[in-house]
């Protein structure tokens, strides 16, 4: 009898054993991070919410985003070295005033492990608002041009 649960105990720790770190990926890996952009006053340099603002991608139909806010999260593109979107301040009213923007940028794949597979870093070359005569945007600053994780804010844009 004592043989049956000797046998048994070496043969969990056999299959323990043989399981390795690569063979799980934790939660505490991240994924392929969003870009950070905070917005601020021109003039004071504190922050200062857009409001009504909508954010669209370029070439798509959806809205990303659509709402009041001083900070947001948007997703690079893992295709291109250029994301385009398009934030329309005050989008509901007769003042609605769109900006497009260019997010340019180098791509690196990321090896993490081999269940958790790859993620995408970016590092950010420039960022270009096309000039319309009529920009609520009034600037924007690189603040951290590797996009490596989404702990603090890689974009400053005054308006």
């Amino acid at each position: 009898m004592n043989f049956h649960y000797y046998l048994r105990g070496v043969l969990i720790l056999f299959f323990l054993s043989s399981c390795e770190p690569d063979d799980i990926c934790l939660e505490s890996n991240t994924d392929t991070p969003n870009l950070i952009i905070k917005f601020l006053d021109f003039n004071s340099g504190e922050n200062k919410p857009v409001v009504n603002l909508k954010i669209k991608g370029v070439d798509s139909e959806n809205d990303f985003f659509i709402g009041t806010v001083d900070s947001i999260s948007i997703p690079l593109s893992n295709y291109q070295n250029t994301t385009p979107f398009s934030f329309t301040k005050e989008f509901d009213s007769n003042q609605a005033n769109e900006d497009l923007i260019y997010f340019n940028y180098v791509r690196n794949n990321v090896y993490i492990s081999r269940s958790c597979g790859y993620k995408m870093e970016y590092e950010i070359e420039n960022i270009i608002v096309e000039n319309d005569n009529l920009n609520w945007i009034e600037d924007s600053i690189i603040e951290k041009r590797v996009v490596n994780d989404e702990i603090s804010h890689h974009v400053k844009i005054y308006h």
